[in-house]
């Protein structure tokens, strides 16, 4: 005999495992066991997967260590204090503003440049949402502000947000308002850019001693005045000597002011233009520069019809292209009214970068390549009649001197006919341009508030007003008054009144199967209240 046996334990034997669960009364989920491939496929993900994380965390630790630091300044309302100490190059932004957003970078790069170089201008900003005391002190309406602080003078920057017109921009506000030229080699320099940044050279006169005339002094007078209000945007240089400048460089009489621009030079002529500010505000813009929203008031401060040829920025330089080739011609007409004594003081030649500007103006669709007179003050325009394809340099003169004789008709202008349709152009296009660049903000931008006022309109429009007579006068309100306005005693007469008025109001909505109850009803009413009274009597 066994010891089990003995022991009075007897073993169960097991049972299969499909029975186990059948006669369970236990609800067991069992899983379901995978085949080899498949489980050895699922741990092989998990351990790639595994990888993944780990390399996204380097990766992401990695690019925080090198993280380059920012040099530009984060400023507070104390700058007030300090704002007219030595130069600063300023941004006033708010976090939420998206222009301010894509500047951040460019400020960013701004400020190492200028770290590189060793300048002494120092780069900062300034969030106006937290500090608006400095903010209101400084009337900062709108974002970003750019703002150039030289000693205590306050320059505001309007140029393109561009890390290289920005850095010319700081050289020009950051140097000497008339600058030495001493060297034949600092001419040389200037003499590079000359063709699309213009400088103005006083040449002095100077007697065997040293001293300045007379004339000089008078001459150099108005030439520094009109420098203090132009240094930002072209560069005025002072010569002592005619040996910094190349032979070809001929000045009948000195003293003198000469303008180097598009690959020669100009005198200043005192018998034709009396205002030397005027000639230089005049002659500091090259043969054809390009025009922006940014510059466009500037150009326009020459007094001068603005010609703007409508090209490419790519393409402009493509003489296969129509549009080279139409870039082409449009120079070669800049350079014959140069030449042009008559139509040189009334015209300024530029060129856009797409026929965006030009569509604006005119309120309408303008070709790639074509070209446009504008007249900035009275907001006239001039459109050609010859097609561009059958333009040519003369031609385009041609079309000058028929604006100047009065032969053609302006378009536009700043009637109230025309500003109400600029009003209607300018919304529209703004809503247009909203739709193409952000879709789903748009949508949500206009959807909401139009889903939100048709539903209230609905509402208003769709409702019931009418209300039935018993909800402003309930039965339960119902009292008789006498003359004095007292309330009488409640009788069985005054009971029989109200319940003979409660009962004419509710059999007038019913038909005859209802009156005969309501009749039966007020019988059996009528013998109540009358076993009632015999009680209380």
């Amino acid at each position: 005999m066994h010891s089990d046996s003995a022991c009075g334990a007897r073993t169960p034997e097991p049972l299969p495992p499909r029975k186990l669960a059948s006669n369970s009364k236990l609800n067991v989920r069992t899983q379901p066991v995978l085949p080899l491939p498949v489980a050895n496929k699922l741990f092989k993900m998990r351990w790639w997967l595994c990888l993944f994380g780990i390399a996204t965390i380097f990766a992401t630790a990695s690019v925080q260590a090198t993280k380059i630091p920012t040099v530009v300044l984060e400023l507070n309302d104390k700058f007030a204090d300090v704002m007219n100490e030595g130069l600063w190059f300023v941004k006033f932004y708010a976090p939420w503003c998206a222009h301010c957003k894509r500047l951040a970078p460019v400020w960013d790069h701004l400020g190492h440049a200028l770290a590189d170089i060793n300048s002494p201008v120092r780069v900062g900003k300034v969030d106006c949402t937290r500090f608006m005391n400095v903010a209101s002190q400084l009337r900062i309406n709108a974002y970003p502000t750019i703002i150039f602080f030289r000693n205590g003078i306050q320059i505001p920057y309007e140029g393109e947000r561009k890390k290289e017109a920005m850095l010319d921009f700081i050289a020009k506000s950051s140097g000497p308002v008339v600058a030495p030229l001493e060297t034949a080699v600092r001419f040389s320099e200037l003499r590079k850019t000359g063709d699309k940044d213009p400088f103005f050279v006083y040449i002095d006169d100077t007697v065997a001693d040293g001293s300045a005339k007379q004339g000089e002094s008078d001459l150099f007078t108005e030439f520094e005045k009109t420098a203090e209000q132009l240094f930002t945007e072209s560069r005025f240089v002072r010569a002592t000597s005619m040996k910094v400048f190349p032979t070809s460089v001929v000045v009948p009489n000195r003293p003198a002011v000469v303008v180097f621009k598009d690959g020669g030079h100009y005198v200043y002529d005192a018998t034709k233009y009396p205002n030397l500010t005027k000639w230089i505000n005049a002659e500091r813009w090259p043969l054809l520069p390009q025009a922006t929203p940014n510059n466009i008031a500037s150009i326009s401060e020459t007094g001068k019809l603005l010609v703007f040829v409508i090209s490419d920025l790519l393409d402009r330089s493509n003489l296969t292209d129509p549009i080279g080739q139409f870039y082409k011609i449009a120079k070669e007409a800049a350079i014959l009214v140069r030449q042009h004594p008559e139509l040189v003081d009334d015209f300024q030649f530029a060129w856009l970068d797409g026929p965006t500007i030009a569509n604006s103006i005119i309120m309408g669709s303008m070709p790639n390549p074509d070209i446009m007179v504008f007249n900035h003050s009275s907001y006239e325009y001039y459109l050609s009649p010859d097609s561009p394809s059958k333009s040519n340099s003369h031609s385009i003169v041609t079309f000058l001197q028929m604006i100047k004789d009065g032969n053609i008709h302006p378009q536009g202008g700043r009637a109230w006919s025309q500003r109400i349709k600029r009003m209607f152009y300018d919304v529209t296009t703004n809503v247009y341009d909203m739709f193409r660049h952000q879709p789903i903000l748009t949508v949500c931008l206009f959807g909401v508030p139009i889903a939100f006022f048709s539903i209230i309109t609905y509402s208003i429009f769709s409702a019931d007003f009418s209300v039935d007579r018993e909800e402003i006068y309930p039965d339960d309100e119902d009292e008789d008054y006498d003359s004095e306005g007292e309330q009488p005693i409640d009788d069985g007469k005054d009971e029989d009144k109200s319940t003979r008025r409660r009962r004419t109001r509710k059999g007038s909505g019913h038909g005859t199967g209802s009156e005969a109850s309501l009749v039966g009803s007020d019988d059996d009413e009528g013998g109540d209240s009358e076993s009632d009274h015999e009680k209380a009597e």
